[in-house]
């Protein structure tokens, strides 16, 4: 385990707690994985949320499990990296990310603010993955919107859409 990652383990440990928790029980199988299309698209219904609803909607981001698909989840960041909502792990907002490395030392929250787009665009790092127990790479779809980054992450795979 490298330095870097024993820094980000806590909070993916907490997600992992929070998603055997919101999981059916005996988990979810690795066929049962959420795909890009999912991710694209609870990220394009949390900002029509947010779009009906304004602020609230992080709350209910947070705590409405239909923001969550097979391993997959809703999160929104602010401006500063700072956690809106989590639709794993509602404990994580207002907890401040921008210095989060996954085990490469790449500082995904950081590289999410800076390359987020309006049209949206997917972002690669590590993450714990559930279903592996360890590390993998992910890919998140990050959107842009009103000055908040909203994104939804798939395991390792194929993003094409």
């Amino acid at each position: 385990m490298t330095a870097a990652w024993s820094k980000v383990r806590p909070w993916a440990l907490r997600g992992l707690v929070a998603a055997l928790q919101v999981l059916a029980p005996g988990g979810v199988q690795a066929e049962e994985r959420g795909t890009a299309r999912d991710a694209q698209e609870l990220v394009r219904r949390a900002i029509e949320l947010y779009d009906t609803i304004g602020l609230r909607a992080f709350y209910v981001i947070s705590r409405d499990p239909s923001y969550i698909h097979h391993d997959l989840y809703v999160f929104v960041l602010d401006r500063i990296g700072s956690v809106a909502a989590n639709g794993l792990d509602p404990r994580l907002v207002g907890m401040n990310a921008l210095n989060a490395r996954d085990p490469d030392g790449v500082r995904y929250v950081r590289e999410m603010l800076q390359r987020a787009t309006p049209d949206g665009v997917w972002i690669d790092y590590i993450s714990f993955d559930p279903f592996a127990g360890k590390p993998a790479p992910k890919s998140s779809w990050i959107v842009r919107h009103d000055g908040f980054v909203f994104g939804c992450g798939i395991y390792a795979g194929d993003i094409s859409v």
